[in-house]
């Protein structure tokens, strides 16, 4: 999506660019400008550990959004994901230079310190940076990847091993939480509550294990069932685990979202077709979120075939046979080309489209207020502007309340935990439901759904839920809703994706000539410089993703 215009790429652009004459990603040598031992602020490096973990996200959610629908993808998988794909490129530059060594450099400082906070904290966020690699890339380097000059070429390591390596982080977390110790100057997440850092840490064990369910059920079971009755877990919003942004200008501290569609003025991303159907056609009423999550610029579609042709040219092409006439949970159809039908300016583009970008750029809905911090749509169908809605003081939803209870969902459909699916269903509905209405004040507006628009939702998907007969139905309804819930987080989508094949009606790509990514391209620059590293495959899986081969499209 991005131009890659924010402050904090710019930093990262900047790193990558001063070493690329000798090295690039893993091919490492001692970086004069890193943290050392000797001259390490612990302090300093935690907090821009967490900055650099932000950006790592950024790129992680952009990835897996893209691929599944939770962001516009333009042109099919094996084109849009190829081995210079940015975020993906930048995703791994930002761990492997980035991350990753200023947290081994910090650690052992902070425990020869007693500063064991610092470093619990550290091995939460590496935990999150392994796990996300593996679930992306599969076998990644790791054991030797941050030897320095000791190892140009590093090795990669089974996923397997690394996730193991995450999870021997978070129970070492754990440890360092118990002890008695000072807190960060500056926490970005937590602002120092240690029990906030202690549910997460158990929760992301909740989602280690619900990842290997596939591969091994039996731990799975038991090891959630015990996390869930010890009752450590993020089970409401003041556990959410959010990176926050701000409105300063200097230095700037907005979305960068915002930044690219708002302080632009002029959106340069789509909302995807599949989202706004979702959000506002699929099941015949609007979701509360909806005008939280998309901004509508006009309020009408043009009828005049000129305007069309220049502006949807998609208008008159027939159906793609990749697009079943019949919707796989809604009577109402997928929509092809645009939301036509509602004709009140949801104003989209299909997934994997790669038609010539037309000029449409004051017409495109946009992001709202959730998460990037933009306008409320309420019905102004204006332009917008710097400035406008929450001036970019967004978020990116990275853990949330409601993600949990919906892991605890499937759990429970699946596993047999003592959770009651349909409870966690409900729960995880309202939670973001909450979060999302409640994420800004909403008293000057005049078209705000209220308490018998969120029941009739509610009820709406509580009803499906109860008409289905198994637990694969059953879950295709938990997964739907876990996936709207998803909006600003691509990473668990990918996860949700490749772990459940929901959602089941996922709109197809417009030619279906190239298969889902299962696991992303390692960047080219690695590959090209590092003679341990050998090019991989879309459809090359992760270890816990037993799913057979074309299980999603």
């Amino acid at each position: 999506m991005k131009n890659y215009s924010n402050k904090i790429f710019s930093f990262i652009l900047l790193f990558g660019l001063l070493w690329s004459c000798e090295v690039t990603d893993l091919d490492l040598v001692t970086d004069p400008n890193a943290p050392s031992p000797d001259n390490l602020d612990v302090n300093f490096t935690l907090n821009s550990i967490q900055l650099l973990f932000g950006t790592f996200f950024e790129e992680a959610t952009e990835a897996g959004g893209e691929a599944v629908r939770l962001e516009y993808m333009f042109d099919e998988y094996d084109v849009n994901f190829n081995s210079t794909y940015g975020s993906t490129t930048v995703m791994w530059r930002t761990a492997y230079a980035g991350v990753l060594p200023d947290i081994q450099t910090l650690i052992p400082v902070a425990e020869e310190s007693g500063l064991f906070i610092h470093a619990g904290i550290a091995k939460v966020l590496r935990a999150y940076v392994l796990m996300t690699l593996v679930d992306y890339f599969g076998d990644v380097p790791y054991s030797d990847a941050l030897l320095g000059d000791e190892q140009f070429f590093p090795t990669l390591d089974s996923g397997q091993d690394v996730y193991n390596a995450a999870l021997a982080d978070l129970n070492a977390a754990l440890a360092d939480f118990a002890q008695d110790a000072t807190e960060p100057d500056l926490d970005l997440f937590y602002d120092g509550d240690i029990d906030s850092w202690i549910n997460l840490t158990n929760t992301l064990k909740l989602k280690y294990y619900l990842n290997l369910r596939l591969s091994n059920q039996s731990e799975a079971a038991s090891n959630i069932a015990s996390l869930i009755g010890g009752g450590d877990i993020i089970t409401g919003p003041e556990d959410d685990f959010k990176f926050t942004y701000g409105t300063a200008q200097s230095p700037l501290s907005k979305h960068p979202y915002y930044i690219e569609e708002y302080q632009a003025a002029s959106p340069g991303e789509y909302i995807t077709n599949y989202m706004m159907w979702a959000l506002g056609v699929e099941k015949g009423l609007d979701d509360p979120r909806q005008r939280f999550y998309v901004y509508r610029q006009v309020d009408e579609f043009p009828s005049d075939p000129a305007t069309l042709n220049n502006e949807i040219d998609c208008w008159n092409d027939p159906r793609p046979s990749t697009y079943p006439p019949i919707d796989a949970i809604s009577p109402v159809p997928l929509a092809f080309c645009s939301l036509f039908d509602r004709g009140d300016g949801y104003w989209g583009r299909n997934h994997s489209n790669s038609d010539g970008i037309p000029p449409d750029n004051q017409k495109r809905a946009t992001f709202g207020p959730y998460p990037i911090g933009g306008r409320y749509d309420d019905n102004d169908a204006e332009a917008i502007d710097d400035g406008d809605g929450l001036d970019g003081a967004g978020i990116w939803p990275i853990m949330m309340d409601s993600f949990v209870y919906f892991m605890r969902a499937e759990a429970a459909l699946y596993l047999g935990t003592s959770d009651d699916p349909r409870a966690m269903l409900e729960e995880g509905v309202r939670a973001s439901i909450a979060t999302v209405t409640g994420f800004l004040n909403t008293d000057n507006f005049d078209n705000v759904p209220d308490d018998t628009d969120i029941e009739a939702y509610v009820d709406f998907v509580l009803a499906l839920y109860d008409a289905a007969g198994t637990a694969d139905e059953r879950m295709a309804v938990v997964g739907k809703e876990y996936w709207i819930a998803l909006f600003g987080n691509g990473v668990e989508g990918s996860n949700l994706l490749k772990r459940t094949g929901t959602p089941i009606n996922l709109s197809p790509t417009l030619l279906g000539t190239s298969p889902f990514p299962r696991t992303f391209l390692y960047p080219a620059e690695s590959v090209d410089r590092n003679l341990n590293i050998s090019q991989k495959s879309l459809t090359d899986q992760v270890f816990w993703d037993t799913n057979a081969p074309g299980f999603i499209y």
